[in-house]
């Protein structure tokens, strides 16, 4: 019978208990800051790139993970002895993650399916936990094309209280966000299908909550959302994100758009803006 591994990046941001639990293989991305190379969630955690940031006037930047990491990952699919491999990824246009992949699952014998999520942060989370139920429930085989359905249809909000951090990753110019700053105007923005979009404005964190609300209304049923009060220590300068993934929504603080450079990284609740690489 064969044997079924699952491997994501860590953009995804499950927490370590869930990978270790569900035996997930986690690709680290690369981050860059105060002259220093880290592999997220390795040597260096989310908390403490939150810090840096914050304490810091340098800019932090991602990387797609090292060509040793993506050997590392699947040398450790042989190793547990699954013969399959279905790997869900950060979006392409977002990142040159998937493409790594892509690139790294050819140099071995093994039936890989790529899973291009066109998302990020909680909402790969999610796609990769569904990942898990479909492998559970015994139908791999259908494994790739439901969820490739389920992320044609999830899409991660952002509603950001501050512009800062998208401006220092080079995303927006000075006088955009003191334009911003001076009208007190909080963006919503919608991840999904590979896209970066602004969605809503308002002028007010209540305002922009509610066009938060306005905006994804429809993209599920909100008997099942799930809201969750800022973390104490990102209060100041939290934003929020709701994923919206068919009649499934999730919600959650966020600290939106601190990361800037050529990758992407992020953790469940930690939406980033990226860049291409």
């Amino acid at each position: 019978m064969s044997k079924i591994a699952i491997i994501t990046d860590s953009t995804c941001g499950l927490p370590r208990e869930v990978i270790e639990r569900e035996e997930l293989i986690v690709i680290p991305c690369l981050v860059q800051a105060e002259g220093q190379v880290y592999k997220e969630g390795v040597d260096l955690t989310a908390e403490e790139l939150f810090d840096r940031i914050y304490t810091s006037s340098t800019i932090a930047t991602t990387s797609l993970p090292a060509g040793e990491d993506y050997t590392a990952a699947f040398e450790e699919v042989k190793r547990r002895g699954a013969d399959q491999v279905i790997g869900i990824f950060v979006g392409s246009n977002l990142s040159g993650t998937f493409n790594g992949a892509r690139l790294a699952s050819q140099d071995h014998a093994l039936q890989v399916e790529l899973i291009d999520s066109g998302t990020t942060a909680m909402a790969l989370g999610i796609l990769v936990l569904e990942a898990v139920r479909i492998v559970k429930a015994g139908d791999p085989e259908e494994a790739a094309a439901q969820l490739r359905e389920t992320a044609e249809r999830t899409e991660l909000y952002a509603l950001l209280d501050t512009l800062e951090y998208i401006r220092r990753g080079g995303r927006i110019g000075r006088v955009g966000e003191l334009i911003a700053n001076v009208l007190n105007i909080k963006p919503v923005l919608r991840v999904a299908r590979n896209s970066l979009d602004v969605v809503a404005g308002a002028q007010s964190q209540k305002g922009a909550e509610l066009a938060h609300g306005h905006s994804t209304r429809g993209a599920a049923d909100p008997r099942r959302r799930r809201d969750a009060h800022p973390h104490p220590r990102r209060s100041r300068r939290a934003g929020a994100v709701l994923v919206a993934a068919g009649r499934r929504t999730t919600r959650t603080d966020d600290r939106a758009g601190h990361r800037g450079g050529g990758g992407s990284c992020g953790s469940v609740g930690d939406w980033d803006g990226h860049h291409k690489e």
